[in-house]
């Protein structure tokens, strides 16, 4: 057993090797690297074969993401993003809580359990944002009352409750939970908060990533907060600008651009992975936080003041320029074989409409 999980964590490393960013190889280098340390270790040993199993999907999955498959391509892209697997939930956790705030009441005195879940703001703004739903976006209201449960009957004055009876405290508690754990899996979630000025644009240079700007804004870090990775798929989505250059000056200075910008270094064709991270930016939003007046001003307050400033300022939620627009899901790409068979296609059905009318004509 020892000697196949060694086997197999070399294939793995030779497959990461040939990924095309640092990023993806050094997550997935740590992934199966945890995969075959828990597979082999003590505490685990009567999962052994269903953990290696895992990691032998995950080999099929490299080997079909450095062989060209979208699909495949796709899910090493997510997985390292955080669209799918842990890194998802480890983004997720923090934002069902809201700091500084009691937690709410029991639904049920006598039991902890029966508290209802907690709708943090950021988790607000992005299951009622079109653009970070895979579904549609949940009105504001429903958060308050699920459509699960008759609303009528929980005002035990209502004329439902006289006739049927109150709605029933357990099955309140089941159905409040039941619907926010469903929603959270509709809900895509970004890599970062972004701190921007009410009065700044969009491309401002004074839009803040930094954690310790969000915590001097009373704003919590989320997911990949300050390491760049977001700001990396965003420049690897983006498309070669075309420069025309025309003096030494111009060359000095798009050559210093250039330098900075993150490349793909792969043997997968540049377009190829150009789409495949943008429609990974299409599943990841933009999570703004947009400041107050009080919180753009530079004087000195105390933290109680800029707790209170904080309160006007309010999240946005937004797709990069960047992200695909295209609405379906790219299943495989056609190479110059296929699109000759296309193109043969389409001549053989023009001749054979042409004599169809010929015939009609004769008749």
């Amino acid at each position: 057993m020892n000697g196949e999980a060694k086997a197999l964590y070399r294939s793995c490393l030779r497959q990461i090797g040939r990924l095309p960013t640092e990023y993806l190889r050094q997550f997935f280098r740590l992934k199966v690297a945890d995969d075959v340390r828990a597979a082999l270790g003590p505490k685990f040993a009567h999962l052994r074969s269903t953990k290696l199993r895992r990691v032998h999907k995950d080999l099929r999955k490299l080997e079909g993401a450095n062989a060209g498959h979208v699909s495949a391509f796709r899910y090493i892209v997510e997985t390292a993003y955080g669209r799918r697997g842990q890194l998802k939930w480890e983004i997720v956790q923090p934002l069902r809580t809201e700091p500084r705030e009691e937690p709410p009441p029991r639904i049920i005195r006598s039991v902890e359990s029966s508290r209802p879940p907690v709708w943090s703001t950021e988790m607000k703004a992005l299951v009622t944002s079109e653009h970070s739903r895979v579904k549609r976006a949940l009105k504001p209201q429903t958060l308050l009352v699920p459509n699960t449960i008759p609303a009528e009957r929980l005002d035990p004055n209502s004329p439902q409750s006289r006739i049927l009876g109150p709605f029933s405290k357990r099955r309140e508690v089941n159905a409040r939970w039941k619907f926010f754990l469903q929603e959270l899996q509709k809900t895509h979630y970004p890599l970062q908060t972004v701190l921007q000025p009410r009065a700044a644009s969009d491309d401002s240079e004074e839009r803040r990533f930094d954690s310790g700007s969000l915590a001097r804004a009373g704003i919590r870090s989320i997911g990949l907060q300050g390491s760049g990775v977001f700001e990396e798929a965003e420049a690897l989505a983006c498309p070669p600008a075309l420069v025309h250059l025309d003096n030494n000056a111009d060359v000095e200075s798009t050559a210093a651009k250039r330098s900075f910008r993150p490349t793909f270094e792969s043997h997968l064709p540049q377009r190829f992975l150009r789409r495949r991270y943008q429609q990974l930016l299409a599943q990841t939003p933009v999570l703004t936080y947009l400041l107050s007046e009080r919180d753009n001003s530079s004087d000195p307050v105390t933290p109680s003041l800029a707790q209170a400033s904080r309160k006007p300022g309010h999240f946005n939620v937004a797709l990069s320029p960047n992200a695909s627009r295209r609405l379906g899901i790219i299943h495989s790409t056609a190479d110059s074989i296929d699109m000759a068979w296309i193109q043969q296609a389409q001549v053989l059905e023009g001749n054979e409409m042409s004599k169809g009318k010929k015939r009609v004509k004769s008749k």
